[in-house]
């Protein structure tokens, strides 16, 4: 497993869209095997998430992020741990015994439960391809 940590001088850094450094910790269960310190190509969302896709990152730890970063990461299959400041180390060990750290409430605000939703997009279908170019479609007159 590969936990990764958004990093700033040693600690979770605040805001997940300013990190440019991730620690990239290994582990095999609840046994750190390594550890590395990875620099991101840009500040922002794209670059970071091609990050944790090509470092296969499983976990990420981190302070706030936004939503389309964390549908994002969640599309992607990585379990976000929000919400925790600190020492970057600290937290890693702190999730490998399983002990609660962080706010999971991050996660939960601005979830909506809609069945016309499907890409959980917020009605906001300009942000994907799901229902979006969809509807836009069934506006436009058929051409004779």
């Amino acid at each position: 497993m590969n936990i990764g940590v958004a990093y700033a001088d040693g600690q979770v850094c605040a805001n997940l869209n300013d990190c440019r450094e991730y620690l990239i910790v290994s582990a095999d269960g609840q046994t750190p095997t390594g550890k590395r310190l990875v620099t991101c190509e840009a500040a922002g969302s794209t670059a970071m998430l091609r990050l944790m896709s090509t470092e296969k990152v499983d976990v990420l730890i981190c302070g706030t992020l936004g939503l389309a970063a964390r549908n994002a990461l969640e599309l992607i299959g990585v379990l976000l741990i929000p919400g925790c400041e600190g020492s970057a180390e600290e937290a890693v060990a702190k999730f490998l015994v399983g002990e609660a750290q962080g706010d999971p409430t991050i996660l939960q605000i601005a979830r909506e439960d809609d069945p016309d939703d499907p890409m959980a997009c917020m009605h906001d279908c300009a942000k994907c391809a799901g229902c979006g170019p969809i509807e836009i479609l069934k506006n436009i007159p058929e051409q004779k």
